[in-house]
């Protein structure tokens, strides 16, 4: 550091200033021209340039970008424009650099083009503030029929559309079922958001709103509208729908999950959660296993809850014997001593009887509001259909029959008994006489 320090000042002794450019990041800046008094050189690889003491100006490809007095180290900082700040929409045009001197010593117009907001080629901007004329000729891809004209200097290149009255700010804002919302201007997709959408609008331009929504139509198809975006413009979009929540349960108010609920073109278990169109009719149909039971609905508020009920069933038992314990299995479930009747949810029930010795097993299919007997304590074969209970009437009936049919073999056999004594004592009485 002290060595370059020394070079310097002997540098500056004998030629008289030492001239340093970099760039914005601090690196240097080579093949830049340094002049003073007409006499010019370039900067190195290191970006020092070595001139008489004096009014100093540095060239930047071509253009006068510094003025300065140099008198030792003098060090002049260049940047790049790249691109300009415009807002909110890009632009397309052309920058006019206005009365630029060039190293010839001559002065003109620089012209740059530049797309989407970004310079054709990009200006070196040093200490020289020059007056800047900007031709904004399109907005995205909409070329304007009249050239708006902006005019600053190139140290300040924003310009806000909106307070040239280029551009309209249109915020939409939106409430469930509402998914998102697309703003197009002919095919292309300008804005896009959910809850509040914001589209810059250029007047003069027709627009395209598109809504897609959670809502189901009655064929389970999503819901989706159009609409004229310049209509809502800072209002609320709404969509007239009805959150709707359909639940399927038995006579005790139990939601069942086995059950399916279908609606809107969709199935659902147990419970249904949707967005239904109002002022649009839609079939409820629940599916129970062995009923099924259907209603049509049109919806006219924000929200609706709606409840399905299935009625249950009764199972009446009678008993040739008395059980241990009767246990029911199934959609439900009861353990009882000896019940003689059991409210039960529709749907297959397996009843198992304990005897202590021994368990009889018998299955049940019970439908909505169906009242059915089963007699327990006989053994059921497989011929017998345990299935509705049937088996056990009439394996009751078999029994009551064979019973009868004992009791008349029986009465005969002991007349029989009673009739064959007394033939005997009165042939033995005949002998004797």
């Amino acid at each position: 550091m002290k060595l370059i320090i020394y070079t310097l000042l002997i540098i500056t002794l004998v030629a008289g200033a030492v001239v340093e450019v970099r760039d914005g990041l601090e690196f240097p800046v080579a093949n830049a021209t340094v002049c003073v008094s007409g006499q010019c050189v370039i900067t190195n690889a290191t970006g020092f340039a070595e001139v008489p003491q004096g009014e100093v100006e540095i060239y930047v490809e071509g253009i006068l970008v510094w003025r300065t007095h140099a008198t030792g180290h003098e060090v002049a900082t260049i940047y790049k424009l790249e691109t300009l700040d415009i807002e909110p929409l890009n632009a397309g045009g052309v920058l006019t650099l206005k009365m630029v001197k060039l190293i010839n010593g001559t002065y003109r117009d620089v012209e740059i083009q530049f797309f989407n907001n970004t310079l054709s080629k990009a200006i070196p901007v040093g200490n020289i503030n020059y007056p800047v004329e900007i031709y904004i000729l399109q907005l995205q891809d909409h070329h304007l029929k009249t050239p708006a004209v902006v005019k600053t200097t190139l140290w300040n290149t924003k310009i806000d559309l909106k307070s040239l009255g280029l551009v309209e700010v249109c915020r939409i804002s939106t409430y469930p079922p509402i998914r998102q919302v697309y703003v197009y201007v002919n095919q292309t997709l300008t804005a896009v958001g959910e809850a509040v959408v914001t589209a810059y609008l250029i007047p003069g331009l027709s627009y395209r709103g598109v809504v897609e929504t959670y809502a189901l139509t009655p064929n389970g198809s999503s819901y989706a509208v159009e609409f004229n975006p310049l209509e809502y413009c800072n209002k609320s979009l709404v969509v007239n729908a009805t959150h709707l929540v359909v639940r399927a349960v038995d006579s005790f108010s139990t939601v069942r999950r086995d059950w399916k609920i279908k609606v809107a073109g969709n199935v659902y278990s147990g419970e249904a959660d949707l967005w239904v169109l109002q002022g649009v009719p839609y079939t409820i149909t629940v599916e129970a296993g062995f009923s099924n039971k259907s209603l049509t609905i049109i919806a006219n508020k924000s929200s609706d809850y709606i409840l399905v009920t299935i009625e249950n069933a009764y199972l009446d038992l009678a008993y040739t014997q008395p059980p241990r314990k009767v246990y029911i299995y199934g959609n439900y479930t009861v353990i009882a001593t000896m019940p003689r009747r059991v409210e039960l949810p529709p749907g297959v029930y397996t009843v198992v009887a304990d005897f202590v010795n021994r368990n009889e097993t018998y299955t049940v299919v019970l439908k909505p509001g169906e009242t059915k007997q089963l007699v327990v304590g006989q053994k059921v074969t497989t011929s017998q259909n345990r299935e509705t209970g049937t088996g056990g009437e009439m394996g009751a009936s078999t029994y009551a029959f064979i019973s009868v049919i004992v009791a008349i073999v029986l009465a005969a056999a002991a007349a029989a008994l009673r009739a064959t004594p007394r033939r005997r004592r009165q042939g033995r009485g005949q002998s004797r006489s």
